[in-house]
């Protein structure tokens, strides 16, 4: 017998999911390095992460030409994830 739930119940899952998950993550350290697998310490205390890893936040909305790039840049991921089938 399925049951069903209402969509407004099925949207918060997967925040709910995360939360669980990053709550287990803080505070089971164990578990954290199982499911990590690895050391929980850091390999190089300090060491934050640079703007180029992450990029940085916009202080203004996008140009269409930004717009335009991200869309093409979009699209061939896209096509390459459907070649990739």
């Amino acid at each position: 017998m399925a049951t069903y739930f209402d969509i407004n119940i099925q949207a918060r899952i997967p925040a709910a999911l995360a939360a669980i998950h990053n709550f287990i993550l803080k505070h089971d350290l164990l578990k954290a390095d199982e499911i990590a697998g690895k050391n929980s310490e850091d390999s190089a205390p300090g060491n934050l992460p640079t703007e180029r890893e992450f990029g940085t936040l916009a202080h203004s909305a996008p140009t269409t030409a930004e717009r335009t790039h991200m869309k093409e840049k979009r699209d061939n991921i896209a096509q390459a994830i459907w070649g990739s089938y």
